[in-house]
């Protein structure tokens, strides 16, 4: 038999990841004589699936009531594109986030990402200017910085497990670099700043983490 911590759950079965929150599970002893088991994950399931349906359906009907009223009071903007991508980026938010029972790390990125790129939908839609590859993007890099140390901070027994999301944040930002150099990116200072903060937060960690950081460096790339 083995329990979760986190849900303070005993699982009967011989899964290996907690049917809630998706932790390993630890082995433990059945006391005899005490039937122990977890709630009814099929219920929670369909509990979740019917909010997502239910989202689903209230943004097609909207999106399709802002298409007719931008179609009609048409004035040079598809400004119910922007509305569209907007309901789409909390439709992803909400399967992923919450239906898929992703892994906080997960849903950090894939917020962050959708942020981004609904930037740079909506610099596209009302006429391309730049402002979200020179500011949002590297500004998003800063705030994942921001996040990495409060979570490492929070989390001090295991601050070694965010070595990962800092070795991707360096090398996003050394992608924005790349982009300054092929003159995409036109006003460089923000995304500078966001990749010496990236390199030094890795550097730092690096440094002061010694053992416990070559040891997850090693059980990350097995070298």
């Amino acid at each position: 038999m083995r329990r979760c911590k986190k849900c303070n759950v005993e699982i009967l079965d011989e899964t290996a990841v907690c049917p809630l929150c998706k932790n390993v599970l630890e082995q433990t002893e059945e006391p005899e004589g005490i039937a122990v088991g977890y709630p009814d994950v099929k219920k929670t399931v369909k509990k979740l699936n019917f909010v997502v349906r239910l989202y689903s359906f209230l943004a097609i009907v909207t999106e399709i009531a802002l298409i007719i009223i931008n179609y009609v009071t048409y004035q040079g903007v598809w400004w119910s594109a922007i509305a569209g991508i907007s309901i789409l980026y909390c439709y992803i938010t909400l399967k992923y986030s919450i239906q898929k029972n992703a892994g906080y790390r997960s849903v950090i990125w894939i917020q962050v990402i959708g942020a981004v790129l609904l930037g740079i939908a909506v610099d596209n839609i009302v006429g391309y200017r730049g402002w979200s590859v020179n500011y949002v993007m590297p500004g998003a890099i800063l705030l994942l910085d921001v996040t990495i140390m409060i979570l490492m901070l929070v989390n001090m027994t295991n601050w070694q497990s965010y070595l990962l999301m800092q070795i991707c944040t360096v090398l996003v930002s050394s992608g924005c670099l790349v982009m300054w150099r092929l003159e995409v990116i036109t006003r460089p200072v923000l995304s500078i700043i966001a990749a010496a903060v990236s390199a030094c937060l890795l550097l730092a960690t690096l440094i002061f983490g010694d053992r416990k950081a070559k040891a997850e460096l090693k059980r990350r790339f097995h070298v």
